[in-house]
C-alpha cells in the first residue's frame, strides 16, 4: 500500500470543521442568551411590576396544581 498524505489532510480538515461547527453552535447559544437577558432586563427596567409578575406567575400555577393533586 502506498503512503498518501492527501487523506490524512481530509481526515484533518474534517476534524477541524467538526470543531468550527461546535464554536459557532457554542457562540450562538451564547448570543441567544445574552439577547433573553438584555430583553428581561430591559423590560424591568421599564416595567418592574409587570416582569416580577409574569415570572413568579408561572411557579405559583406549579405550587397551586402540586397542592390540588396532594388533596
Amino acid at each position: 500500500m502506498i503512503y498518501n498524505p492527501i487523506f490524512e489532510e481530509e481526515a484533518g480538515r474534517k476534524v477541524e470543521l467538526k470543531q468550527l461547527k461546535k464554536e459557532i453552535k457554542s457562540r450562538a447559544r451564547k448570543e441567544s442568551v445574552n439577547q433573553v437577558i438584555n430583553r428581561v432586563y430591559n423590560l424591568l427596567k421599564r416595567k418592574p411590576m409587570l416582569t416580577i409578575t409574569s415570572l413568579i406567575h408561572p411557579i405559583v400555577d406549579l405550587v397551586k396544581t402540586a397542592r390540588a393533586k396532594e388533596v
